[in-house]
């Protein structure tokens, strides 16, 4: 990898670092997902409230909106269309969630680190997550949620 300037960096950690760290972050985020969740009107929201597990099921790009820096710490604005598979800890809840993720993470001491030494797209999940403590401050919105019950199909 060779990171010259914060474009480079945005084009090297986007799409093999930030989608999996995202990622993670939205599969723990279940109560801001319950709070997308109770405006739908044809969910029961007992099932919302038991939802205790989610997991990213599909995701199919990760965009970089745009990014500032500011005193060696750069903030990256993104959106990531996520199917999320959700569910309850006794497995009496299942939701198939489509969402569109919006948000921002912050990247601190920026050159503090020697990008150039890591090579994301070469690592698996685990490697890439051990990682994730180089991102802070993620704030995720889910917009145009809808979700899909699907306890009955659930076996």
């Amino acid at each position: 990898m060779n990171v010259t300037d914060n474009e480079a960096l945005i084009e090297a950690v986007g799409e093999d670092f930030l989608w999996n760290v995202v990622s993670a972050y939205v599969e723990a985020d279940i109560p801001h997902i319950k709070e997308a969740l109770m405006p739908i009107g044809y969910l029961d929201p007992d099932d919302i409230k038991k939802l205790s597990k989610a997991e990213v099921h599909q995701s199919d790009e990760f965009i970089v909106t745009g990014f500032t820096e500011k005193d060696g710490t750069l903030t990256v604005r993104f959106e990531m269309p996520a199917i999320i598979m959700a569910k309850s800890a006794d497995e009496s809840a299942f939701l198939r969630i489509t969402t569109y993720c919006t948000g921002t993470a912050v990247i601190p001491d920026l050159h503090a680190y020697n990008w150039n030494a890591l090579d994301f797209s070469r690592m698996h999940l685990p490697e890439i997550l051990s990682y994730s403590h180089l991102v802070r401050n993620i704030h995720v919105s889910y917009e145009d949620t809808e979700a899909d019950d699907l306890t009955a199909l659930h076996w």
